[in-house]
């Protein structure tokens, strides 16, 4: 399955920090230092992923919902992104 609870566990046991932001109900947040990884939900179906780097020169990569099984390491992540700066 898919949903919120499912979706924070995966990224929980990829390494990732995770909360869910009672103001946003529609996203599941990850973080690993200054980098973050917010996927979306459309109701209770995932429908994105936004990866980003907010220090000094950021970045960011988004995409569709790959599944939760292909959900990138914090160390994947800090790998591409630094790729783009």
């Amino acid at each position: 399955m898919n949903n919120r609870e499912d979706v924070q566990q995966a990224l929980t046991d990829l390494g990732w920090e995770t909360k869910t932001d009672p103001d946003h109900l529609g996203t599941v947040i990850g973080s690993h230092g200054k980098y973050h990884i917010v996927v979306s939900f459309k109701e209770a179906d995932p429908t994105s992923v936004i990866i980003s780097y907010v220090g000094r020169g950021g970045g960011m990569l988004s995409r569709k919902w790959p599944g939760k099984e292909r959900l990138p390491t914090p160390r994947r992540v800090i790998q591409a992104l630094s790729k783009h700066k």
